[in-house]
């Protein structure tokens, strides 16, 4: 049996090892891979060049059993075999249907960290002259720079032709992470992190379909959509003539869009970075791959062009400072950490060069075409994904990876048709402030989907998702919403109080407030709460704070009852109360929407608000 040593593994595997332990059964770590391979296949050949590929890459020989709740490495000798069990599936009509949901069975089988092989193959014979070979790799050992890296080396050693040999392998960067701790290098890249995300905020608040669950358990979707061709075009020619990359163009826009859903100028996107910085690495196959907290600042409605340089300065400088992994960079800023979300970054933008699925290359005299579109593990340990995936000139796919406990996919299907409206617009006109391409996102297709949230920023216990037309002046006030919850205020427009990004107008509550008998007039205004300033009738018993806000949560969801009431004769106000919880809404000595009375004006069904910029079937 060939030897075994120990190394330690590097700070991205024993942060990845932690996440599996969470999950031990669940295949969210699996990178599945899959050739069609056309003409006279050498099964023998195959095999030596699965082993001989294992024997270059020490990653693809290593285990991870644990010692004392934490994680060592052992890697095995060399020669490594790499088993490959064969299925027939001669006589299957619709083989590709068949192999199709073969390999998503075969590949969703959980790895066992410890013991088993990290690297698994299995070839599917559908005629002598058609095979389809499947791999499966855990994460901790692969990433995404690696897979093309197996892509042509599995195919030159099947051909039995010679590779360059390689100056370091991955324990060497494992080595060289270990030696970065405590090193002038990294406590270099920790200041500038610690300056940049000072002050950063700790969550960028989507509006989801659901309220966040307490414990992340990175259970995926994935949407697949192709980006126009003449958007394609014209994202290569705008980047040229600005001087800047694609990637940098794309990145831009998708700022500026987080901001309109998130409603927040203020922003920290995670951006990929391959992890190979030294150039012995380049070739290496490994899990090298990080995250890097890119912080963007939105404010004061800048033009596209004002964004799109603050972009490149933000990544340029995030690049420059890449040397920490993400945990290790969690860690060491001693940031509160949260089980329903990831730190600091909840979404994630990238745009990778990759082959594109049905592409095909020489192995000798075999075709080997890449196979497997539809075989798919969705998992993700962000709240969004947002993969472009540059296949070709003019083929690039947007590819949206999404936690399925808040979401949707026809509401992520939205952000994504709003992305590509937007991109357009900001490279059609980059001097515009970007509040004026927003305008694209009202009505029709542009509808941005919103949840009503509480104040932790999950959605309402019993809160009905809405549909909001945010640009322009609403013209018409359509729905209901659900009483119950509570929710934070952010200021006031005009007549409006706005609510989580849903505008509401004043007199609602007002007039509300004008069906007490002891009420003459009603002003209400929103700061950080919302306070009621109150003309008494008189000679009219007036009824306590309490009393008041319980008669309105007869007739108002409860996150519209105002947290401080004025009486304009008083001489100063009451002490504030800044919202009002779920439990405070459903206080069983409180009448209220779970306990309807004879007074209750219908509040009690769930009920949604629906702002309008111009009535549907307008916008184009």
């Amino acid at each position: 049996m060939p030897e075994e040593h120990e190394p330690m593994p590097s700070p991205a595997q024993q942060r990845l090892w932690f996440l599996q332990q969470l999950a031990p059964d669940s295949p969210q770590y699996n990178v599945f891979r899959g050739y069609e391979l056309r003409g006279r296949l050498d099964v023998a050949a195959l095999r030596r060049a699965l082993g001989a590929l294992a024997d270059r890459h020490v990653a693809l020989r290593m285990r991870f059993p644990a010692d004392g709740g934490v994680a060592r490495a052992v890697v095995s000798g060399r020669p490594f075999d790499v088993e490959l069990p064969t299925t027939d599936l001669a006589g299957e009509l619709g083989w590709e249907a068949a192999a199709t949901e073969f390999a998503r069975l075969w590949s969703s089988q959980p790895f066992d960290l410890a013991r088993d092989d990290l690297i698994r193959a299995h070839l599917l014979r559908v005629t002598p002259e058609l095979h389809v070979l499947l791999l499966c790799v855990h994460h901790i050992v692969i990433d995404g720079w690696s897979v093309p890296i197996i892509d042509e080396e599995l195919g030159r050693l099947y051909e039995g032709r010679p590779l360059v040999e390689q100056s370091a392998d991955y324990l060497d960067y494992a080595r060289w992470q270990g030696e970065l701790a405590g090193s002038p290098s990294a406590e270099r890249v920790l200041a500038y992190w610690r300056r940049r995300l000072a002050g950063a905020p700790e969550l960028v608040t989507l509006p989801a379909d659901r309220q966040r669950p307490r414990i992340q358990d990175f259970r995926g979707g994935q949407l697949v959509k192709a980006m126009p061709v003449e958007l394609i075009a014209t994202l290569r020619s705008f980047a040229t003539a600005h001087r800047v990359t694609p990637y940098t163009v794309a990145y831009a826009a998708f700022a500026v869009l987080l901001a309109r859903y998130a409603r927040a100028t203020d922003l920290v996107i995670g951006v990929v970075v391959a992890g190979r910085s030294r150039p012995e690495f380049a070739g290496t196959v490994g899990f090298f791959v990080g995250t890097l907290p890119v912080r963007m600042d939105l404010s004061g409605d800048p033009s596209f062009a004002a964004v799109l340089a603050a972009a490149r300065e933000e990544l340029f400088d995030a690049y420059d400072n890449d040397l920490l992994p993400f945990d290790v960079l969690v860690d060491r800023l001693a940031l509160r950490r949260d089980p329903s979300y990831t730190p600091l970054v909840q979404v994630i933008f990238q745009m990778l060069v990759t082959r594109a699925y049905g592409s095909e290359t020489r192995w000798g005299d075999l075709g080997a075409r890449l196979w497997g579109r539809d075989v798919t593990q969705p998992a993700t340990r962000f709240d969004l994904e947002v993969h472009l995936l540059d296949q070709a000139d003019d083929d690039m796919v947007m590819e949206v990876c999404f936690n399925a406990d808040l979401f949707d996919e026809e509401t992520v299907a939205g952000l994504a048709g709003d992305y590509v409206r937007l991109l357009r617009a900001l490279c059609g006109d980059p001097d515009q402030p970007v509040s004026e391409a927003y305008t694209l996102l009202g009505g029709g297709e542009g509808q941005v989907r919103v949840s009503i949230r509480d104040e932790q920023g999950g959605s309402v216990p019993y809160g009905v998702p809405g549909e909001v037309w945010l640009d322009g002046t609403p013209t018409r006030l359509l729905g209901r919403m659900r009483a119950g919850g509570a929710l934070e205020v952010l200021g006031r427009t005009d007549a409006e109080l706005v609510v989580r990004g849903c505008r509401v107008p004043a007199e609602l509550i007002e007039k509300a407030l004008l069906d007490e008998p002891s009420i003459a007039a009603a002003e209400v205004s929103a700061g950080d709460e919302i306070t009621a300033r109150l003309t008494a009738v008189p000679g009219e018993s007036r009824p306590t704070r309490g009393e008041l806000r319980a008669r309105l949560r007869r007739r108002l969801p409860g996150f519209l009852v105002p947290g401080s009431f004025v009486w304009n004769d008083e001489p100063s106000p009451e002490a504030p109360t800044l919202v009002l919880t779920a439990s405070d809404v459903s206080d069983p000595n409180v009448p209220g929407p779970t306990q309807p009375d004879s007074n209750a004006s219908g509040l009690d069904e769930p009920m949604v608000f629906f702002v309008v910029t111009e009535p549907p079937g307008d916008a184009s």
